[in-house]
């Protein structure tokens, strides 16, 4: 997806995760914003620690899903409940 092209190839240096977001900051002053509008979000966030310093390969939108996709492993984040808000920057 067009989305998603600035991120693609990019690597992860770090993310923030609150109660209703998930923020993934990336090389070159790159975002993906992750939001949850009324529901819960759910993240592994020790998956997005071994996603530190990996480039990203590809994204998977899903029916209240999305999937990074890293060089040997994926990492999901889903909505248990609401809906998902996402935004890449630079788009």
């Amino acid at each position: 997806m067009a989305k998603y092209d600035g991120i693609k190839s990019q690597e992860l240096l770090d993310f923030e995760k609150t109660k209703d977001e998930l923020t993934l900051i990336f090389k070159d002053n790159r975002y993906l914003f992750i939001k949850i509008k009324n529901g819960d979000l759910a993240v592994d966030l020790a998956a997005c620690n071994s996603a530190k310093g990996q480039e990203l390969q590809s994204v998977e939108e899903g029916n209240g899903e999305i999937t990074l996709v890293f060089k040997g492993f994926k990492l999901p984040v889903k909505a248990q409940s609401g809906n998902l808000e996402i935004d890449s920057i630079p788009e």
